[in-house]
Order: structure tokens, then C-alpha cells, then sequence
């Protein structure tokens, strides 16, 4: 359970996400977006987990049977690109190369004539609580810290009331940046402005590494799972 904590942490540190509660908060009546989008980005969250997490119990072959006999090739590789992608995201060579890479991809979309903004910034800089219930819930299908939690559940031995809750409390972490302004709007809005944009602008210059120190952690988790498998 440990693990599933850990990456629901890495998942809350979601930059599109950040980016997106930083517009929703910019404009009039910011609670409405805000509480459309978080409906909108849990219900579409915790519906796929459910359905991601009937896949991998049907496919124990290849996560491993149970908890206790995980896949040792599935752990090994899947913790190998984790301590890869960690590399990238906390060490500073890693993070200049996804700020040149980045950079290029702009710079070329600019050049075709393109919108180098986000699909979901540009459409929440206009929105009203239906298009932000749309992209909250397109943005926030499962990604890759999602789709390792749900491949824990699915070989811990829970019963299926148990990996409900799970998911559940998988996605109460990773929304947190969204759920304390919205609640921060509900009880003190004058001053939750200002303080949620000094948090983005924190996140938005540290948030990577940390990310990156989440996702190192499980990556180790992960090798040394796949080899006590192994022997």
C-alpha cells in the first residue's frame, strides 16, 4: 500500500493540472470551474481505474499472480524506465534536456503557424462549467503513475471492496492540488487566490524534481521486487 501512496503523490505533481487550477482561479466565479472540473476529471478517473483494474486481474500472466509472486521481468523493466525517467526529471543535465526538448516542440509549432498552448489551457481560458467538466475529464484518464498503482491493487490480494477504495484513495492524493483551493474557495475565498498562486509558481519551479524523486523511489521499489522474484 506504501507504493500506491508513493505514486499517487507522484501523480498529484501534474503540471497540466497545475496550469489548469492556475486559469480556473484567474477567472470569475472560480469555484464553479473548479468543482465542474474536479467532478468531471473523478468520475472519468476513477471509471477507467475500475475498468484498467478488471483488465490486469484478467491478465495476471503478466503482472504476476499475487503480490507475493509478482512478473520479476514486468517489476525489473518497468523499474528500470522508472529510475530512467527519474534521471531525466531530477538531475539538472535531465532537466535542461526536457527544457531544450520542450523548447524545440514550441518552437516548431510556432513556425507551422501553430498554438504552442495546451488544448486544455486554451479551451479553460473560455470556459464555462461544462467545457471544464469536458477537460477535466479528457486530462485525467489514467497515466503511467495511475496505470502502476492499479497493477499493485490488481496483484495484492484485495478483495474487490478494498481496490475500490484504493482507487478511491489513490485519487482523493492525486487531486489534492485541486481539492485545497476548491475547499480553500469554500472557506476563505479572499485569500486563497493569492496563496494557490504562490504554490503553482512553486510547483511549477520545483515540481519536476520532486516528480522525479517520487517516480526514482518507485523505480527502486520496483527492481528490487522483480529480483527477489527472480532468485
Amino acid at each position: 500500500m506504501a507504493r500506491i501512496v508513493l505514486l499517487a503523490l507522484a501523480a498529484a505533481v501534474f503540471p497540466t493540472l497545475i496550469a489548469c487550477v492556475a486559469i480556473m482561479i484567474s477567472r470569475p466565479e472560480p469555484r464553479r470551474l473548479l468543482l465542474a472540473f474536479y467532478a468531471g476529471g473523478l468520475i472519468a478517473s476513477v471509471a477507467a481505474g475500475v475498468v484498467l483494474l478488471a483488465v490486469f486481474e484478467a491478465e495476471g500472466t503478466v503482472l504476476g499472480d499475487t503480490a507475493s509472486h509478482p512478473s520479476a521481468a514486468t517489476s525489473i523493466v518497468l523499474g528500470m524506465l522508472a529510475l530512467l525517467a527519474s534521471w531525466a526529471m531530477a538531475s539538472r543535465r535531465g532537466r535542461a534536456r526536457l527544457d531544450s526538448w520542450r523548447g524545440r516542440h514550441h518552437r516548431e509549432r510556432r513556425a507551422a503557424g501553430a498554438d504552442a498552448t495546451p488544448w486544455a489551457e486554451r479551451h479553460l481560458g473560455r470556459a464555462n462549467a461544462v467545457v471544464a467538466f469536458v477537460v477535466g475529464a479528457a486530462i485525467n484518464l489514467p497515466g503511467p503513475f495511475y496505470v502502476l498503482a492499479l497493477g499493485e491493487i490488481a496483484t495484492g490480494g484485495y478483495s474487490d471492496l478494498q481496490a475500490f477504495g484504493l482507487i478511491l484513495l489513490f485519487n482523493a492524493i492525486m487531486f489534492t492540488l485541486l481539492e485545497v483551493p476548491l475547499v480553500g474557495y469554500l472557506v476563505r475565498p479572499q485569500a486563497t487566490g493569492a496563496e494557490v498562486a504562490r504554490l503553482a509558481a512553486w510547483l511549477n519551479a520545483n515540481g519536476l524534481k520532486v516528480t522525479g524523486w517520487l517516480v526514482g523511489a518507485v523505480g527502486v521499489a520496483l527492481v528490487v521486487q522483480g529480483i527477489a522474484a527472480a532468485v
